[in-house]
């Protein structure tokens, strides 16, 4: 009788745990609709888009140069003379740069949304707790303090975003330029080449004029629903957006911002989602939890025969690990 008792005193505690556990988990994360009609607060002339039919796509394998890392599954090809070769989680980087090996140190483990690299392929770029690092093709290297983020322009020129007290400088061939140190960035604000950076003001999306020191506003979302501007990646005159809602299955919202409107999209995914351009089409991957690659076409997402896990953003276009070794996304459609 007194183990009976044992016994049920055991199920009413462990139910009990349970329930406190959950009521804990909803404090911690409150119940908030994520799916609002309009995920845009301004402007309001938006619409949505749609995933459609299927499009075809051309591609053209490319092989790993001699010297690459064993079991490389992150390849970005700069020129044929500077080629960058990962093993992804594992720490592992080589720089292959005018018939010389150079092992990075230090470099990040993964390179996406970290790793900057010079056009002529002669500097690459990483962001680290202390600063930015830059090293060159001769072996030399240098720190930006304070630096947080930084870019190369078409022209090699390198630009970076400083932090020191409540501001963040922005420096670059033009004047600097400042922000406030709440303000968000995201992956890759430099954007139309160098000459504009987007950044994130409690929602308010905008564009600062690094000739000018104009800002223009782009969009406005919930920062309570869209708290993390992830990345932005301009092409043409359009600025494409990736903001981030943390949960336990995290949901991302895409806006496009174009010369007429803006176009948005939002999905759950627990893979990590990139943006990229091949071949003069903004293309995604992860859209889904299928991780199918896709890419945007007038005015609504097609699938692309592809899928990929992270792709690297060459100068040809998108870079990525198939069972046929590295392609290049040569052709859409």
């Amino acid at each position: 009788m007194k183990g009976r008792w044992w016994i049920g005193l055991g199920i009413v505690l462990v139910a009990a745990a349970a329930t406190w556990a959950e009521v804990h988990r909803n404090n911690l994360v409150p119940p908030t609709k994520w799916t609002t009609a309009n995920p845009i607060v301004g402007p309001s002339r938006t619409h949505p888009i749609s995933l459609m039919s299927p499009v075809g796509d051309r591609t053209k394998v490319l092989p790993l140069p001699p010297g690459h890392l064993p079991n490389t599954d992150w390849y970005l090809p700069i020129t044929p003379q500077s080629q960058l070769t990962y093993v992804l989680h594992d720490g592992q980087s080589r720089w292959l740069v005018n018939g010389h090996a150079i092992a990075l140190q230090n470099a990040p483990t993964d390179p996406v949304g970290q790793l900057v690299f010079a056009p002529d392929g002669r500097e690459l770029a990483w962001s680290q707790p202390h600063g930015v690092s830059l090293i060159r093709s001769n072996g030399t290297t240098q720190t930006m303090p304070h630096a947080i983020i930084g870019y190369f322009t078409a022209h090699n020129f390198f630009d970076y975003v400083t932090k020191t007290g409540t501001s963040l400088e922005i420096h670059s061939r033009f004047p600097t330029r400042t922000l406030s140190a709440s303000d968000s960035l995201g992956y890759h604000p430099f954007v139309f080449d160098g000459h504009s950076l987007v950044f994130d003001q409690a929602g308010q999306i905008s564009l600062l004029s690094l000739s000018t020191g104009a800002v223009n506003p782009i969009l406005r979302v919930r920062p309570s629903r869209w708290p993390q501007l992830v990345d932005s990646v301009s092409y043409d005159s359009h600025i494409a957006l990736l903001f981030r809602r943390p949960s336990a299955l995290p949901a991302y919202l895409l806006a496009l911002k174009t010369d007429h409107t803006i176009l948005w999209y939002r999905w759950k995914t627990g893979l990590k989602p990139q943006m990229g351009i091949s071949a003069g089409h903004l293309v995604i991957n992860n859209l889904d939890p299928s991780g199918q690659l896709v890419a945007l076409g007038t005015h609504n997402l097609h699938p692309l025969p592809q899928s990929t896990g992270l792709f690297s953003q060459s100068p040809k276009g998108v870079v990525f690990e198939t069972n046929r070794g590295f392609i290049l996304l040569s052709q859409i459609g």
